[in-house]
């Protein structure tokens, strides 16, 4: 692993949590998990979860972490590690709609 890589891994975690529980929640819906490309799951020392996508919005890494208050925060990244976008108190629940939204999801899928 890079040193850039483990330093905004490093920088972003907060927390102990269980990568399998999160990807429980962002499968309930695997068609959408399957539009936004994503591959290489990865967790991090058991403190943060990625993985790549190549979405219509967002093409590089999602970052997963958990905050003390048990919301997620969500960073979106460049392939070579550089911060996008930052999405913090995202419940459960909310999660993988949110990834939806900001990696894939365009008005024409409403139709």
């Amino acid at each position: 692993m890079s040193q850039k890589k483990i330093a905004v891994l490093e920088s972003a975690v907060q927390r102990n949590f269980d990568p399998k529980e999160t990807m429980q929640w962002l499968t309930r819906n695997r068609l959408w998990v399957m539009t936004w490309g994503a591959r290489n799951f990865t967790q991090f020392d058991g403190k943060a979860l990625f993985f790549t996508v190549s979405g219509h919005h967002h093409k590089g890494i999602v970052l997963i972490t958990l905050a003390w208050d048990d919301t997620y925060t969500v960073r979106l990244l460049s392939s070579q590690w550089n911060e996008k976008a930052v999405f913090e108190n995202v419940y459960c629940d909310d999660l993988a709609e949110l990834i939806d939204t900001k990696v894939e999801r365009i008005k024409e899928y409403e139709q």
